[in-house]
């Protein structure tokens, strides 16, 4: 213990008297204010953040230009489906498609297309090789020729015999005539002799003259036998000749049907090299190139190193769509229906087109029927495999007045003061505010009049104090 210190005896209790409560004491100031004040402050910044994200409230941004969301009037004639009316997704296809390849296997040495390549009918598209059908081609055309050559022998020798026969025909025909004139001198020999024969028995001629009778009768008789001798032998030559003329008319045939055979190789050879050719069946686009040079085409595609076609090509005018819609909306759609269409390539445009055809049976486990729809007005922007969405419209009257498509703007871009409506249109960063007449409403669209002609941006919820010409920037809400 310190000196001069107070003197303190162990045993004292400790002063409890300054942990005594002040009642009387004024309470202390709580921290964090009342609940309520806490409900309504968040309430306001809520409402805040709300009328700034719809535009309803204007901030300025650095430069002091407001923010606003914007929207876009769709064109006439875009597709915007009614309520009640029957949709359905699909894809564009070619109703007239064909995958190209060869009927022999080959190795693939000439290619002319690439995809995008127009072609027309019977156009050679590819080639396989074909050097050892060339070669066949060539043989069988130089059997035709030998073939031919050795008619052409056959034929000059069977024109000389028959020239030879006629030759021997005449010389017979004179033949003929001269043993006629031989009997003739015959029968009057004969005849001088019995009528001298009377007169020589009776000594009225002697027997010289006599003689000279009998002599004259021989002499008829060697030279009708003579005539007679050379008939024969221009008759046996010309039946001689008759048989080998009947022989090489024969040859003439066998000649003929040898043509026949090796023209038949060479057609057959043709056919086989024409095989060679992948050719276009019809006037279209290649849409896919399946092979490359040096590669082997097999028709079957079978072999694991091979193709099974070169290139595929479809044809553009029978591009349509294909549409698989639900078999419990068939009572309200049939063959011939009215359709819109809308190509998710064009979202802002539509095309009349028609129900080309409903397919015969339905798919079990869809529960779908398969329809194709097909253009009456021809986008220009069309290719197979475009998605499409189309708009059934009931049945086609060619003969009813087409409805007049207008452009359809947005409902939360009108602004109205009393029977006046205007929207606020967005260029280059200012707005515009635009009068327009307004038609129909329907989902939240209006039909515009006039006024508008579609495609332009347009404020959406536009804020009470926006001016005309103010300058903007855009938070873009879609549609």
């Amino acid at each position: 213990m310190a000196p001069g210190s107070p003197a303190t005896s162990v045993g004292t209790a400790p002063d409890l008297s300054r942990l005594r409560i002040q009642r009387d004491a004024a309470p202390a100031r709580r921290r964090g204010g009342s609940p309520l004040l806490w409900i309504l402050l968040l309430g306001a910044l809520g409402f805040v953040g709300w009328a700034y994200a719809t535009g309803r409230l204007i901030l300025d941004q650095p430069g002091g230009v407001p923010r606003v969301a914007t929207g876009l009037v769709i064109p006439p004639g875009s597709a915007v489906a009614k309520q009640g009316e029957v949709t359905g997704n699909g894809y564009v296809i070619a109703r007239k498609r064909a995958a190209l390849s060869t009927v022999l296997s080959g190795r693939l040495v000439e290619l002319n297309v690439e995809e995008g390549t127009s072609v027309k009918e019977n156009d050679v598209v590819a080639r396989i090789q074909h050097d050892d059908l060339d070669a066949a081609v060539a043989a069988a055309k130089q059997d035709v020729a030998v073939a031919t050559a050795r008619k052409g022998e056959l034929e000059r020798a069977h024109a000389a015999a028959t020239m030879d026969l006629e030759r021997l025909k005449k010389d017979n025909a004179v033949l003929r005539d001269l043993e006629a004139q031989a009997r003739v001198e015959v029968e009057r020999a004969e005849a001088d002799v019995v009528r001298n024969r009377a007169l020589f028995e009776q000594r009225i001629i002697d027997e010289a003259r006599w003689r000279v009778f009998e002599a004259a009768a021989k002499t008829a008789q060697a030279a009708l036998a003579a005539a007679s001798s050379r008939v024969a032998a221009g008759t046996a030559a010309e039946t001689s000749w008759t048989g080998e003329i009947a022989r090489r008319a024969a040859a003439l045939l066998t000649a003929d049907a040898e043509i026949a055979r090796a023209g038949e190789a060479l057609r057959q050879a043709d056919i086989q090299l024409e095989k060679t050719y992948v050719r276009a069946p019809f006037a279209g686009l290649v849409v896919h190139k399946d092979a490359e040079l040096g590669e082997v085409v097999a028709a079957t595609g079978a072999g694991g190193n091979s193709r099974g076609s070169v290139a595929t090509i479809v044809d553009p005018k029978t591009l349509e769509v294909q549409v698989e819609l639900s078999e419990t909306r068939l009572g309200t759609i049939a063959q011939g229906d009215a359709t819109r269409i809308v190509l998710d390539a064009a979202p802002d445009r539509s095309f009349r087109g028609r129900i080309r055809q409903v397919w015969p049976t339905a798919d079990r486990q869809k529960a779908t029927v398969e329809m194709r729809i097909e253009f009456l007005e021809w986008p220009d922007i069309v290719k197979p495999e475009m998605g499409a969405r189309v708009t059934f419209l009931g049945k086609h009257t060619p003969e009813a007045p087409e409805v007049k498509r207008l452009p359809k703007v947005p409902a939360r871009a009108v602004v109205r003061r009393g029977e006046a409506a205007a929207v606020f249109v967005l260029a280059a960063g200012r707005v515009r505010r635009t009068d327009v007449r307004l038609g129909a409403e329907a989902g939240g669209l209006f039909d515009v009049e006039s006024g508008l002609v579609g495609g332009e941006q347009v404020v959406l919820d536009p804020p009470v104090d926006l001016a005309d010409g103010a300058a903007v920037a855009t938070n873009t809400e879609k549609k």
